[in-house]
């Protein structure tokens, strides 16, 4: 098992969606991003599955992950001839964190999308889960973790207000 410390980090809205059923993120404000910016820098890496990578690409010109300050930048995908320069392309979650700490990382951030995290999940892999819950309501959308056969309990560590009614939850995760 992994040493390294996994944060799943997502944008959520109160009642867990990450994105609309069409994959647009536009109910979520632009701070958003640049904290999003500023983790992955602090971390020096971030893991994404490959559609929430390609949706990013496709949806949102100019804030593609190919500007993010991160020396790590990993992309989990089945897709065995999958590959896309500047980054590492693995085919699990534990591949993705064997790279990283042969690497000499301590903490792994986790950006999504619902298959990830709910791959990283089922493998007990994730640590902390850190939720920025944005104002806003959808009855349908993507979910931050797809069904799948996995629990675990959540311990409150921090809550911090943000700006434009968001609140920032931050979980220790217990299996």
């Amino acid at each position: 098992m992994s040493k390294i410390k996994v944060i799943c980090a997502n944008a959520v809205t109160p009642n867990g969606y990450i994105a609309r059923e069409d994959d647009r993120e536009d109910f979520l404000p632009y701070e958003g991003w640049t904290e999003f910016l500023e983790e992955a820098k602090r971390y020096d890496n971030f893991i994404v599955g490959r559609n929430t990578f390609d949706v990013v690409g496709r949806l949102y010109e100019g804030f593609g992950y190919d500007d993010v300050e991160a020396k790590h930048k990993i992309i989990v995908t089945s897709r065995k001839d999958f590959s896309m320069p500047g980054y590492v392309v693995v085919h699990s979650p534990e591949e993705a964190l064997e790279y990283l700490e042969g690497q000499g990382v301590e903490a792994a951030l986790l950006i999504g999308g619902s298959k990830l995290n709910s791959a990283f999940a089922q493998q007990k892999l994730i640590d902390v889960l850190e939720l920025t819950v944005s104002p806003y309501l959808l009855g349908t959308g993507r979910p931050q973790f797809y069904p799948a056969e996995f629990e675990a309990g959540l311990e409150l560590d921090k809550c911090e207000q943000l700006s434009g009614g968001r609140i920032k939850l931050t979980y220790n995760v217990i299996y």
